[in-house]
């Protein structure tokens, strides 16, 4: 991908569809669609919007009887921003992630952090290659970006308090890229879902 320089006035959003009891759903924003039909474990693509108040609408995918989640955003200029379409089928909310614009890749590391969206699961902790590096993440929490050599990583999730193993998966993080890992799902059947931030392709100057 081509740098990317956000232009005055304006800044970049996209949707995730993380909520695992939820169909497939459309994004309108101030009314219009912006996103169709977008799944469970789905993101859009970064959608240019002028700073200003926005309404988000939520719907299932070809229904527009009643949203199934609303929200309203005051966007500022600048921004990086993923809303996360998070919550069990009786609790559907939007989340509002920051991915950060002052944020840059590294050429010679690799940046990743932690997001925790799965709304039954106490809090967490994440062990890189057998080290306690994330601890006691809630829901809805996210971590600072972590900066680390290239490689492949295996990660455990455990549950804070008992310890309990409840996912296991391995991670490639190359450097001159940004990334979240998304923890998504309903306790025991957890995901990881590992994300490219826009972030990686602003331009430095």
């Amino acid at each position: 991908m081509d740098c990317i320089k956000i232009k005055s006035g304006t800044s970049l959003l996209r949707v995730f569809h993380a909520a695992p009891q939820s169909l497939p759903v459309d994004v309108y924003i101030n009314e219009k669609l912006a996103f169709s039909n977008l799944k469970y474990k789905e993101f859009s693509n970064y959608k240019i919007l002028s700073e200003g108040e926005y309404r988000i609408d939520v719907f299932v995918a070809g229904d527009m009887t009643k949203p199934i989640i609303s929200g309203a955003l005051e966007l500022e200029e600048g921004q990086i921003l993923t809303i996360a379409a998070i919550g069990d089928k009786d609790k559907l909310e939007l989340l509002v992630i920051d991915d950060h614009s002052d944020k840059f890749a590294n050429t010679e590391k690799s940046s990743f952090r932690a997001v925790h969206l799965s709304p039954n699961t106490p809090n967490i902790d994440i062990y890189v290659n057998g080290k306690d590096l994330i601890t006691d993440l809630e829901y809805k929490q996210n971590t600072s970006y972590l900066d680390v050599k290239q490689d492949r990583y295996n990660m455990d999730v455990v549950l804070s308090e008992s310890e309990m193993m409840v996912l296991c998966f391995s991670s490639t993080l190359k450097v001159d890229r940004i990334y979240t890992i998304y923890i998504i799902g309903d306790l025991p059947n957890l995901e990881a879902i590992q994300s490219v931030d826009g972030n990686t392709y602003l331009c430095k100057s």
